[in-house]
């Protein structure tokens, strides 16, 4: 089967930053989550930083395989992940779907600024400007 969906995937000091554009489909879902695997800076505390402000959805079951995605991100020393979903409505599915964590530990937010400094809020420090996926984020935009 084909993969279906965009991302790029880099690691910003103890943060594993990935941005996501397009429709997944499973195998996109699996493959993003191998890489993740392959890049995450497990070796010490670490946080993530999605941006999926060009994220068109998921097949439904393909959401069903991020509860395992992120089970593995807690086991291998990820504290916290902060999410950016523009749309109201895809940060409710995508909330429904993945897994209800406690908001210190699972954060979604409507831009990358505010997802920052919560990150920083959480002793892993990053700014906006620090962001290394733009271009992606320009050409994906629709």
């Amino acid at each position: 089967m084909k993969i279906h969906g965009e991302w790029e995937i880099s690691v910003v000091r103890n943060i594993l930053v990935r941005s996501t554009a397009g429709v997944f489909n499973n195998e996109g879902t699996l493959a993003v989550f191998e890489e993740t695997k392959a890049k995450a800076p497990t070796h010490a505390a670490w946080a993530g930083l999605t941006n999926a402000e060009n994220w068109e959805m998921s097949t439904a079951s393909s959401l069903q395989l991020f509860p395992n995605m992120r089970e593995w991100a807690f086991q291998n020393n990820c504290h916290c992940l902060a999410i950016v979903v523009t749309s109201a409505l895809k940060t409710k599915i995508h909330q429904q779907q993945t897994g209800q964590y406690a908001e210190d530990i699972v954060k979604y937010f409507t831009n990358l600024r505010d997802a920052c400094q919560w990150l920083t809020d959480k002793g892993f420090p990053i700014n906006e400007d620090e962001y290394p996926h733009r271009n992606f984020i320009e050409r994906t935009r629709h």
